[in-house]
């Protein structure tokens, strides 16, 4: 009993303290992207936090269930420790995670927050291939309806380049603010590199599913509940070998192999190969009950699998004791 509501507690303070902490860093992250140099820096915005809370505890939310496994794999309990699990799965996807995109809505409609976006600064010289710029005042916006401009000194710097006075414009296509994407400065793009995702998880993708999952209707939430299902049956694998570190390794890679599965699925690059595999008699007939059929069909089978492997092993497990 004490193991079952000690798991409780454990699920309480690491939401808790990893929303925070999650929020104060993605909000660290959000003033890197728009910091301009020569621009006082104002941490930890209104703006910023809000707009992080609502990314982070999501986040957090798909993560919690996978990380409290952990903890049972050192504090292996009883049917009460399962139970406990199972309450919080389902406290999880069916009431906190609702609640946190129903509270976004809300405080969408209720509060308006909007970061004002900076214009690059005067007296700084920033490199974008062979040219270099350098603004000598601020950006000003002088007709109605353009975009804000300034004169700025450009720089050729290859074999025969050579040196142009011009009024900028600060559009969406120049070159300063194209290629500093998604950064605002191009210094800290050069700094730190293009930000390729080491693992193809979007993560913009996968709460948008979601999201999009409890209001949809039946067909979309049948969708959400096995990617949900998947994700709990991770329990399954705290015990699965003698050796703790293989079950931790393996609770790892089924939740990243289960993130890049159903986020690579809602790709627009896979969306041809997707239809086309769909496009038989069979998919369109479970398309009429569930979403997304396919992936109904990978989340809903790859967690039996789980599921099975796990209780067969515990069967297999508790009868050689039995034996001896």
């Amino acid at each position: 009993m004490k193991k079952a509501l000690k798991l409780a507690v454990i699920y309480l303070i690491i939401l808790i303290f990893g929303t925070v902490l999650g929020t104060l860093l993605y909000s660290l992250y959000l003033n890197l992207l728009g910091f301009v140099s020569g621009r006082e820096i104002s941490f930890f915005s209104d703006e910023e936090l809000f707009k992080s809370v609502f990314i982070v505890m999501p986040c957090m939310l798909i993560f919690i269930i996978p990380v409290i496994s952990y903890y049972r794999i050192r504090h292996p309990g009883g049917i009460l420790q399962l139970i406990v699990y199972m309450v919080l799965c389902l406290l999880t996807w069916a009431l906190l995670m609702p609640l946190t995109f129903k509270l976004k809505d809300f405080c969408n409609r209720k509060f308006v927050t909007q970061t004002e976006r900076q214009s690059l600064s005067p007296n700084y010289f920033r490199k974008v291939d062979d040219d270099v710029y350098f603004f000598t005042r601020e950006f000003q916006n002088n007709t109605t309806g353009r975009v804000a401009e300034a004169p700025a000194i450009v720089i050729d710097t290859s074999e025969f380049g050579d040196v142009h006075f011009r009024t900028i414009g600060d559009y969406p296509n120049l070159d300063l603010n194209r290629k500093a994407a998604p950064y605002r400065e191009i210094q800290l793009k050069n700094i730190f590199g293009n930000g390729e995702k080491p693992i193809p998880v979007d993560f913009k993708i996968l709460l948008s599913f979601i999201s999009g999952s409890y209001s949809g209707g039946l067909s979309h939430f049948l969708t959400l509940l096995s990617f949900a299902l998947l994700i709990c049956a991770v329990y399954s694998m705290t015990n699965f070998f003698d050796w703790r570190l293989l079950n931790a390794i393996i609770i790892f890679i089924v939740t990243a192999l289960t993130l890049c599965v159903n986020s690579l699925y809602f790709m627009p690059q896979f969306a041809d190969l997707i239809s086309r595999v769909t496009n038989n008699g069979f998919f369109r007939a479970f398309g009429n009950i569930v979403k997304e059929p396919l992936l109904f069909l990978i989340n809903s089978l790859s967690a039996l699998i789980l599921i099975l492997s796990g209780s067969i092993k515990f069967a297999v497990r508790k009868h050689a004791k039995k034996a001896n």
